[in-house]
């Protein structure tokens, strides 16, 4: 089983956030991505148009390769904020596009990706050990602070 994707901090969510705005300016003047900036994009294999969960924002759902935090696996993008020929940037990063991906009707996300995976051939996670995390037990933590010796209760 793989783990879950780590949180962002409110930190990296707002870089994440002025990038993908920065990149709408460009875009909307007239720039488009150079082979530098898609030659460092994962690529998006079998994919096809759904909606973002909860949402009526369209994303991309299949194969990615190359991604930095998800490594090579099935996904759902983030909300796509523009496309071009051969790319997408989303609401995350830039992805190159490779072919799209056979779309059956009427097909759910949760569909669609059990079929991708079910067609997919299979991945060994010999030696991968998930992480683990052991919180600090604090029920017993006012245990350890010091009374109040000034006439505070």
């Amino acid at each position: 089983m793989r783990s879950a994707r780590p949180r962002l901090t409110l930190r990296q969510i707002a870089l994440r956030n002025a990038r993908a705005a920065a990149d709408v300016d460009l875009l909307e003047s007239g720039w488009r991505p150079d082979a530098r900036t898609l030659g460092t994009a994962p690529r998006i294999e079998a994919w096809i148009e759904t909606l973002y969960p909860g949402t009526s924002q369209l994303a991309l759902a299949g194969k990615v390769s190359g991604h930095p935090v998800l490594g090579d696996r099935h996904i759902l993008t983030s909300p796509i904020l523009a496309r071009g020929p051969g790319w997408i940037r989303t609401e995350s990063r830039f992805y190159t596009l490779g072919a799209p991906g056979p779309v059956v009707a009427g097909e759910t996300f949760h569909e669609l990706l059990a079929r991708l995976k079910a067609e997919a051939p299979p991945q060994s996670d010999a030696g991968f050990t998930p992480p683990t995390f052991n919180p600090p037990d604090w029920r017993d933590a006012d245990d350890a602070l010091p009374k109040p010796t000034d006439g505070c209760k």
